[in-house]
Parts: structure tokens; C-alpha cells; sequence
């Protein structure tokens, strides 16, 4: 029994290390994609969803009550294959954690080792994971987010860009105090603007484009038949010497594919 009691201490940390990865790892999809409306979506995606939270919570859950976060783990993940979950394979690792808190829990209560997890480590551990939560939403609802620096076009940015639209032409130039003027059809392009659309936390995570062009129009454009607005925003990506992503009209995305007008001599 001594020799197997540092052993289940040594899996009881291991545990709950990884655990909290993972639960941020969940934590940070579901703050990057934005969590979905349950009571939208058909009802084996809206009970996935719910396993999905129930998994992270189990996670957490494991450091004050460590058999039943661990039982709660287990028993969403469970849960998956039943109600036809795809990418099962990627909740094996929480599963393994699950089980490591149940064996961790059962070999040292039977021994009579309760909950040790010194006030200072919970306190580091909960700032740790709060700090994190701030920096997920900061990103997915910052615009720009904070800590994002404020934007100089390089000088190959600056000049003339073009794209097709649907049955429309999309003008824009780039100035180099990063204001954006342009057209799209014979709509003309006011208050436009470009700026990065993530902090050095949204390079680290990949999440959002390199840049954020947004805008208004002198009137309503109708692109294609379910998209049209007056206002939009572009989140867009250079991709060799294109400035790629998308351009939303009323929260409608279209593919957005600009190339710089070559300037002759």
C-alpha cells in the first residue's frame, strides 16, 4: 500500500494537469466558433453539444470532486456513440483522464487519502484558467481586440485591389493611413477602414484573419440573390500576392479573392 500510494498521487496530479488542458482546449473551440443554439439544431447534434459541455465540466469538476468528475466524464463520453457522435477518436484522451480520476479516486480513499490540493495551487490553477476564458472572449468579441497593435499598411499592401462579386465589380484602394475608399458596382465605399482582426493570443491560437476591412456603402448592393446590404465588414488573409477571406453583407458571407491592380509605367 506505501508503494502504491505516491504512485496514485503522482497519476491524481497527472490527471488533473491534463484534464485542464483539455477542458481548455474545449473551452477554446467553443469560445472560437461561438457555442451553438441547442435548441436549433437537431436534437442528436443538441445532445452532442450537451455531452461536449458535460465533458469540460466533468474536467473541472475533477479537482474538488474527483470520482465524480471522473464518473461524469465517462459517462458522456459514453454517451457519443449512442446518440451518433462523430470524431469519437478525439474524446478517447478525456476518457482515459476520466478513468485516471475514478482508479485515483477509489486506490486513495481506500488508502485514506482525501482531496489534497493546496489553497495556493487551486487559486494559481482558477486565475490561470480565468485569464484564459478573458483572453477567448477578448478575441472571438474584440473589435479589434485589445493588445491588437494599430495597423500601417506595408507598402506592397498599398494601391489598388479588385475582385469579382458575383455579377459585381469590387473596387478598393488601400491609403497608407490604412483609410480604404473603393466601390462595389456603382455603390460608393465610405468611412472604409483596414486594421489587424487578432492579437498576438489569435496568432498563438490561429484564430480570425491577419486583417479586418470594413465599411460603408452610398446604398444597398444585392451581390447574389441571398445576400445584400449597405454595410460590411472583410476579414481577409494575404495569401502570396492575393489578400483573401470573405466580405459580409448583412452577416452573409461572400468569397472574397483580391488581386492588386498592376500599376503601368
Amino acid at each position: 500500500m506505501s508503494a502504491a500510494r505516491p504512485a496514485a498521487v503522482i497519476a491524481r496530479w497527472t490527471a488533473r494537469i491534463a484534464g485542464t488542458l483539455m477542458a481548455l482546449f474545449f473551452l477554446a473551440f467553443f469560445v472560437g466558433e461561438g457555442f451553438p443554439n441547442i435548441f436549433r439544431l437537431p436534437w442528436r447534434e443538441s445532445l452532442s453539444v450537451l455531452a461536449l459541455s458535460a465533458v469540460v465540466a466533468g474536467l473541472l469538476l475533477a479537482w474538488k470532486w474527483e470520482g465524480l468528475g471522473g464518473a461524469v466524464v465517462l459517462a458522456a463520453v459514453g454517451l457519443m456513440p449512442l446518440i451518433g457522435t462523430r470524431g469519437i477518436g478525439l474524446l478517447l484522451v478525456p476518457a482515459a483522464i476520466g478513468l485516471l480520476h475514478l482508479v485515483c479516486w477509489w486506490r486513495l480513499r481506500s488508502a485514506g487519502v482525501g482531496w489534497e490540493v493546496p489553497r495556493k495551487v487551486l487559486i494559481v490553477v482558477g486565475l490561470a484558467v480565468g485569464v484564459f476564458i478573458l483572453l477567448c472572449a477578448n478575441e472571438a468579441f474584440g473589435m479589434p481586440p485589445l493588445m491588437t497593435p494599430a495597423f500601417h499598411p506595408p507598402r506592397d499592401m498599398v494601391g489598388t485591389w479588385e475582385a469579382k462579386l458575383g455579377s459585381m465589380d469590387a473596387v478598393f484602394t488601400i491609403n497608407p493611413d490604412a483609410s480604404v475608399s473603393g466601390r462595389i458596382g456603382d455603390a460608393t465605399l465610405t468611412n472604409g477602414r483596414m486594421i489587424y482582426n487578432r492579437s498576438w493570443f489569435g496568432k498563438l491560437m490561429h484564430w480570425r484573419t491577419d486583417y479586418l476591412r470594413m465599411g460603408k456603402l452610398s446604398r444597398v448592393v444585392r451581390p447574389s440573390e441571398r445576400v445584400a446590404g449597405d454595410g460590411f465588414t472583410a476579414p481577409l488573409t494575404m495569401r502570396g500576392v492575393g489578400l483573401e477571406g470573405a466580405l459580409f453583407l448583412s452577416q452573409q458571407p461572400l468569397g472574397l479573392k483580391l488581386r492588386k491592380r498592376q500599376v503601368r509605367p
